[in-house]
């Protein structure tokens, strides 16, 4: 089960190439995440970003992944979709 609540604190390395990230939560567990499913067919504020070439401009804000733009993850989804694609590759 995953671990809710947490924040994210550092984004530890950006991967245009594939759409991840990798990142730190307050609770020290850090991993890397594909954001591929929200940026290979991106809408709204997903498709301003690749617009606007701000995909490795990402920061935390509040806890969350953040663009300039306004798109934001929560740090709670981020680690559902971690843990996801863990249970995909394992599968």
């Amino acid at each position: 089960m995953t671990n809710l609540g947490n924040k994210l604190v550092k984004i530890h390395s950006v991967s245009e190439d594939n759409f991840s990230l990798t990142l730190e939560f307050s609770d020290g567990f850090s991993s890397s995440v594909s954001l591929r499913h929200i940026f290979d067919a991106p809408q709204g504020l997903a498709a301003e970003v690749l617009k606007g070439q701000m995909y490795s401009k990402c920061f935390i804000e509040s806890g969350a992944l953040a663009w300039p733009n306004g798109l934001e993850f929560c740090a709670d989804s981020i680690r559902i979709w971690i843990d996801d694609q863990k249970n995909i590759r394992a599968s």
